[in-house]
């Protein structure tokens, strides 16, 4: 997962692998070098019962939780180049997927359906 803060938008960018741990386990964890020396942690969590997304916490303790069925409606759409945006307080939060990323893969999956065609 990588992060991105610009001014007022957060940037959660998933590639394929992530996407499917996310969707697996319900949630991804990752976890990066602070400026101070200490580590800066962040999950996304996907929750079955939430409604509406939401965001707690800090830039060094975040956590991001998005309504289950309506991200993986969202994830079955890619390759796309728009996130899953919403809103936190004064800060517009996007969990995007890897366009390059779902683009590879797909090509890959549709590559091994031709074995033996010629």
């Amino acid at each position: 997962m990588k992060l991105q803060l610009d001014g007022h938008h957060l940037r959660l960018r998933l590639d394929e692998a992530e996407l499917t741990q996310l969707a697996t386990d319900g949630q991804l964890a990752e976890c990066w070098p602070g400026i101070d020396g200490d580590e800066a942690h962040c999950r996304l969590r996907l929750d079955a019962g939430a409604t509406e997304p939401a965001c707690a916490g800090n830039f060094t303790d975040l956590e991001v939780v998005l309504p289950r069925a309506g991200f993986l409606a969202f994830a079955a759409e890619r390759p796309r180049r728009d996130g899953f945006n919403f809103q936190a307080g004064t800060v517009v939060v996007s969990v995007e997927i890897d366009v390059r990323d779902s683009r590879r893969a797909k090509a890959h999956t549709l590559g091994q359906g031709d074995h033996g065609r010629g």
